[in-house]
Formats: structure tokens, C-alpha cells, sequence
């Protein structure tokens, strides 16, 4: 049986899925429910053949150690069945969110050298046939399969395994091999290759599940897309390590979320800043019961309090801030013993053996309460972007910390709070604007539902803050009304924004993250703030 009492133990996800089959094959181990087919459920046991045979599949269709699979689909078995056998054969995964279309794929295909690429035959009203075909066309040597369909092999048929047809040995990889590529989300500027080995995805998952108290009896209910880091390390790795029940949910529903946490007595969940927005609001007590519930993560920069505290206090859900990236997953968090304090103001300390940092211009450590740059140094981190050395160098210093990018502040104890981008922090005439602080201000008003402060190009001052904001159905607001409700709760007339604009939609990652770079080049060079975040 295999012990993963350490941080540093050497096993891979397929050995501690195998270790789980044989010790309790009787357990559920997935429940896949789609809002575009019947609900699944497996078993480790019922769910051990498929992988083999989705481990056959690849194994025929020339799928070798070191070899890219990319996977575009939704939550749901396949796509654990997939990861399972990729990393079987020791090739390695690339996950490709389902909502983009053949301009990112043709990308990323182009850039790993991908020898399979998985799709659905439709996902949310959109067929991917025709991308599909033209992908094959201009990439002879990618295989696609496609989940339903006719006119690509199909993924059903690769998870029916006959007595003729078994799973070949398997080739595992190496604890220190790559084990992913997935492209960042794209807040400020075109996505990168984030190459993470097994080390560097495991390590953080076994320290953040001593840091969590997670156990045997927990249940994760996971609706972050896969493709996205959070989806992929909590909702798909995270149960295979602990081998515990995970709940999916393809497209998100709050009111579906709520019924599945209530009847499947998850007991944590992880998600942006939308997933508990919405499910604070659609919560009934008559109709919904997250008494299981014990943790909500919420890893974004940065998080509004008000929704926290909104969330926290309607569902009696211990939520917690936390602050990560594609590059080293989870490396701040409140801890669960926290006083509230800290889960209102901070977004965590550090997890164990994950160090940070936050320095000035020159890259000198700053004292408490200072703001500067966020630098993070420990074993999360990732091993380089692919095919890109010089970025990557120039992330990292010399002796190994992770420039983030990221602007924040660290308490005397050693808390950190996310104040903001680098490339998002606005300086109005040389006076810096607390971007967390004004918009923390903004969420809180009756009339907005979503905002973002962000900078425009001013001759004089260099730059002036504009406020863009969704409002709440039948509400309206004017910039004399919003400066009013700024000056009641005593805000620096310097830190008011000087324009006001009123949107449907915030452009977004596929996360949930507001892409405020889109937002600057609107207002500053007019460039349309939802087209796609590739160029």
C-alpha cells in the first residue's frame, strides 16, 4: 500500500489511483453531472477498465512517453480517464478550455507539437466538427478523437476494453518528468505554455491537503473548468491523491451547484470569485442544506470582502482567501483555525515550504505594510514556459524566486493581501491608487454587481482611474452618485475615479478572472475589450 504521509514521496497519481482500486474499488469515485446528458456515476473498481482501455487507445494510436496530449473538454469521466492513461504511458497532458475555438487551438497545437488532440462532437450549443477537419487538414500528423460524433474515432469506443484488448504495461513517468502543459489564463497579455512536472503538482497538493485538514471523509465538489489550473489540480487530481468521491458540473448553474453539494454532501469546493457570488444568492435554506459544507477556497487577486463576508455569513461556509497562479497553484491561503480577521483582510500566509517575499524596485525585501512586487520561492513552482528559456529567465532571479508580477503587502504576520497587478496599479500625478481598497468599495454598493478600477492615459497626471461596472437589473448609477457614496465612507478625494462606464459584461478568462488589460486597451485605444485574449 502506498504511504503519502510526506510532501516528498515519489509516487504518481496513476499509482495512488491503482493503490485506491485494489483497497477500495467498492467507493465511489466519480459522479459526472451534465446539464447536456444523463448523470454518471463510478466506483473505483467500475472505473478501473476504462482507464485501461482508454490506456489501449492511446497506446495504439502511437501515444509514447514524452508525447503531448491535448484535451479539450468539459468536466467530466473522460477527462479523468484520459489524464489517467496519459500519464500511464508517461506522456504528457495539456488541457484546452472547451470555450475556445480553432484561432487558440490551432495555437496551441502548433506550439506543443501535439500528437492527439480530444474534442467533443458539441459543447454548449457549438460543433466542433468543422474545426476538426480543418485542424486535421493542416496538421497530417495529429490524431483527433472526438467525444460522439461519426466522423472522427470516438472516445466511447476507446473506453470498451475486450479480453484480446488489454492495457499495456505501463510506462509511468518519472516523479521529476513533465507531466503538463496549461496556458496561462491570460489577465495581462498573451497566454504562456506553463510546464509543471509531477513533483511540482503533487508537492503542493500533499502540503495544502495537511494545511487543509482534508481526509478520507471529504468530498470535493469541483465546477472550475479542468482545463483551468484550479479545476484540474483540485477537482481532478486532488480526489485521485486522497482517494476520495468528486462531484463535476460541466456548465455552470448555481442552482444545479446548490442541489448537487446539498445531496452529495460535498465538503469542499474551490472556485473565483463568481462560483459562491452566485451561490450566495441562489441559496434557499428551505430548499438547500451545505451543512457537509466545511471550506470554500476562492484563489483570485483580489477578492472583494464583501462577497466573502456575504458568503460566509449566509451559508455558515468557512470561506477562504487564497492567492496562486498557473505557475505554483496554491501558495497563500487562511488557514480553516483563522480568526475572521484574516480571512476578511489577507489573503493567507504562505503554505508550508512555499517562501515569500515582497520587494521594491531593486528587488530588495520591503518591511511590513509596505507595498511592492510579490516574489514566491519553494517547491510549487513550475519548471519554465515551453519553448520560451528567455521568458522564462526573466521571471525567475538568480537564486530562485518567481518574479509574480503581483503587487501586495505582508502583515507582522507574515499574512500576505494581494493589492493588485504590477501592470494593473494606477499612479495619478505620482500618487498611487489603492485598487484592492476602491473597488472593495464599489462591490459594496446596492447598485453595482461587478467592477474594475483600472488607469486611462492622461497628458497631465499621466493617468486618471475610471470605474467600469455591471450594474444590477433595474438599477442605474452616475458618476456624481457614485462619488457621493465614495465620500460617505471617507475615501481620499485623490483615489475617487474621474470616469465612470457602465458595461454588460466585464471581459474575462475562462476562470472567472477580469482581464483588465482588455479594459485599457477600450478606453485607451479603443481595441474591442471582449475579443479573444490570443494574439
Amino acid at each position: 500500500m502506498i504511504e503519502y504521509e510526506t510532501a516528498d514521496s515519489p509516487y504518481v497519481i496513476p499509482q495512488y489511483f491503482a493503490q485506491w482500486v485494489e483497497t477500495q474499488p467498492d467507493r465511489l469515485c466519480i459522479v459526472d453531472h451534465s446539464l447536456e446528458r444523463k448523470e454518471m456515476q463510478w466506483t473505483f473498481g467500475q472505473f478501473a477498465p476504462v482507464v485501461s482501455a482508454m490506456t489501449r487507445a492511446l497506446y495504439d494510436a502511437g501515444i509514447r512517453a514524452h508525447d503531448v496530449v491535448a484535451i479539450e473538454l468539459p468536466n467530466n469521466w473522460e477527462f479523468v480517464a484520459l489524464t489517467l492513461a496519459t500519464w500511464n504511458l508517461g506522456a504528457v497532458i495539456c488541457p484546452i478550455m472547451p470555450i475556445f475555438r480553432e484561432h487558440e487551438v490551432r495555437q496551441i497545437v502548433f506550439k506543443t507539437r501535439a500528437k492527439l488532440l480530444v474534442v467533443p462532437e458539441t459543447f454548449r450549443h457549438f460543433a466542433f466538427t468543422e474545426m476538426a477537419h480543418n485542424l486535421s487538414q493542416d496538421f497530417p500528423d495529429l490524431r483527433i478523437w472526438m467525444r460522439g460524433g461519426q466522423e472522427f474515432p470516438s472516445l466511447e469506443t476507446m473506453t470498451r476494453q475486450t479480453p484480446d484488448n488489454e492495457a499495456p504495461s505501463a510506462s509511468l513517468p518519472d516523479y521529476e518528468d513533465l507531466a503538463e502543459i496549461v496556458f496561462t489564463s491570460g489577465t495581462t497579455g498573451r497566454p504562456k505554455g506553463v510546464m509543471h512536472s509531477h513533483k511540482t503538482l503533487l508537492r503542493g497538493l500533499l502540503i495544502q491537503r495537511d494545511f487543509l485538514h482534508l481526509g478520507p471523509d471529504d468530498v470535493i465538489f469541483m465546477p472550475s473548468p479542468f482545463a483551468h489550473q484550479t479545476g484540474f489540480l483540485y477537482g481532478v487530481l486532488f480526489p485521485l491523491l486522497l482517494g476520495i468521491p468528486a462531484i463535476y458540473q460541466d456548465i455552470w448553474n448555481p442552482d444545479v451547484a446548490l442541489d448537487l453539494l446539498s445531496r452529495r454532501r460535498a465538503t469542499f469546493s474551490m472556485g473565483a470569485t463568481p462560483f459562491f457570488a452566485d451561490l450566495t444568492t441562489h441559496y434557499d435554506p428551505h430548499r438547500h442544506d451545505l451543512s457537509a459544507l466545511k471550506i470554500f477556497v476562492s484563489a483570485g487577486a483580489p477578492i472583494p470582502r464583501v462577497l466573502v463576508e456575504e458568503a460566509q455569513t449566509l451559508l455558515n461556509v468557512h470561506i477562504l482567501a487564497g492567492w496562486g497562479m498557473s505557475e505554483n497553484s496554491l501558495v497563500t491561503l487562511v488557514r480553516p483555525e483563522d480568526s475572521l480577521e484574516k480571512t476578511y483582510t489577507t489573503d493567507g500566509r504562505p503554505v508550508p515550504e512555499m517562501l515569500c517575499r515582497v520587494v521594491n524596485n531593486n528587488g530588495r525585501p520591503l518591511p511590513p505594510l509596505i507595498e511592492g512586487e510579490l516574489e514566491v520561492k519553494g517547491p510549487q513552482n513550475f519548471i519554465g514556459y515551453f519553448d520560451e528559456p528567455d521568458i522564462t529567465d526573466q521571471v525567475f532571479t538568480q537564486d530562485g524566486w518567481l518574479r509574480t508580477g503581483d503587487l501586495a503587502l505582508m502583515d507582522a504576520d507574515g499574512y500576505i493581501r494581494i493589492t493588485g497587478r504590477a501592470r494593473d496599479m494606477i499612479n495619478r500625478g505620482g500618487e498611487k491608487i489603492p485598487v484592492a481598497d476602491v473597488e472593495d468599495l464599489l462591490y459594496r454598493h446596492p447598485a453595482i454587481h461587478e467592477a474594475a478600477l483600472v488607469g486611462i492615459k492622461d497628458e497631465r497626471l499621466g493617468q486618471r482611474t475610471c470605474a467600469v461596472v455591471v450594474l444590477h437589473p433595474g438599477t442605474t448609477l452616475s458618476l456624481p452618485e457614485l462619488l457621493d457614496y465614495l465620500n460617505g465612507w471617507h475615501l481620499t478625494k485623490q483615489f475617487w475615479p474621474e470616469r465612470l462606464e457602465i458595461v454588460a459584461a466585464l471581459p474575462k478568462t475562462p476562470s472567472g478572472k477580469i482581464q483588465k488589460f482588455r479594459l485599457r486597451e477600450w478606453l485607451n485605444e479603443g481595441l474591442d475589450p471582449h475579443l479573444s485574449h490570443f494574439s
